[in-house]
């Protein structure tokens, strides 16, 4: 049957796991040095798709989720969820634990992933971490050949027959690189990585590479429970004058239309068109705190935005200092 390529205007709904960041059916590493915080990240993560609510701002199609953790047991992870304050949704967050094992075999529990799939309709997949998984292939994680074409097809068969997005966290080399061959970076579908800060720990810079959307660099920082937030406050935390003068443009006008490359000139911003969309994209939740409601559509020739400023309204704070004088 022949099959032809819709107008990119066309009504049609793309399959998305986490707006701007996972598509379905793909496959993502969250990689990061040891002790940043990946495993902490990977179970907020799931938390917010099984209860349907944002990520770090960004909106998420609500599913089951499974978490396959090849170093901590499910004690281990109910304690870290009380850590961390979360609660996913009941009998929507499923464990496969190393049960005592060496590594976790994927031949032994691809009948749980059938019946996670096909029973739950669950739609994420979690693997904490790749090094203690055996996917029933002997790969050496530094050829490039092995990667690309022993790896990472028995991952994408994973999806294709379960319908499934597959999240792997990683370890970061010496060099702040993904450890291992050069095949991951070019074969995954999005590389989720966590740098922390020397001077602060509790800082930390979530850069995303992305084939399907636009890159992301969030600001967030950690809590002392280990929960991760994005940067609140333009002046104190972000500390970034461009999008501080982009704000002040924006209350100026209101409501307009703009291309990275119109903003940069027009609000005679100190970078370049590439960087200004990524600063956008990084902080939507931020600008909408802050009064602008931005959203993003493409035409045949362009990225456009569409702003609109709505003064900000201080009720929350009202309303928190009225809870707290009760």
């Amino acid at each position: 049957m022949l099959k032809r390529i819709e107008d990119k205007d066309s009504n049609i709904k793309k399959d998305i796991i986490i707006n701007g960041i996972m598509r379905s059916k793909g496959v993502y590493l969250l990689v990061s040095q040891p002790k940043v915080g990946k495993s902490m990240l990977a179970l907020q993560l799931a938390d917010s798709i099984t209860n349907g609510k944002p990520f770090l701002g960004h909106k998420v199609i609500a599913s089951p989720v499974l978490y396959i953790s090849t170093e901590s047991d499910l004690g281990q992870l109910q304690e870290r969820l009380n850590t961390l304050n979360l609660k996913p949704k009941k009998d929507s967050l499923f464990i496969i634990d190393r049960d005592g094992k060496a590594s976790i075999k994927l031949l032994d529990i691809e009948y749980e992933i059938h019946q996670f799939a096909t029973e739950y309709n669950g739609k994420f997949l979690i693997i904490d971490m790749l090094k203690d998984m055996d996917f029933g292939i002997s790969y050496d994680i530094n050829s490039y050949q092995d990667i690309a074409q022993l790896l990472m097809p028995k991952l994408r068969s994973l999806c294709d027959k379960y319908n499934l997005t597959i999240l792997i966290t990683h370890h970061l080399n010496k060099q702040n690189l993904t450890l291992g061959s050069t095949a991951f970076d070019a074969s995954v579908d999005g590389i989720i990585t966590l740098k922390e800060y020397k001077n602060n720990k509790k800082h930390i810079k979530m850069v995303i590479s992305n084939r399907d959307f636009e890159g992301l660099d969030l600001e967030l920082k950690k809590s002392d429970n280990q929960l991760f937030s994005i940067c609140e406050s333009l002046d104190e935390e972000v500390e970034n004058i461009n999008l501080i003068n982009f704000v002040k443009y924006a209350s100026e006008k209101g409501r307009f239309e703009f291309t990275a490359t119109s903003i940069v000139k027009d609000a005679k911003l100190l970078l370049t068109p590439k960087s200004m969309g990524r600063l956008i994209n990084s902080n939507l939740a931020l600008l909408e705190k802050e009064g602008l409601h931005i959203t993003q559509k493409r035409t045949a020739k362009e990225r456009l935005y569409e702003c609109c400023y709505v003064e900000p309204s201080d009720e929350e704070e009202l309303d928190s200092s009225s809870e707290e004088n009760d």
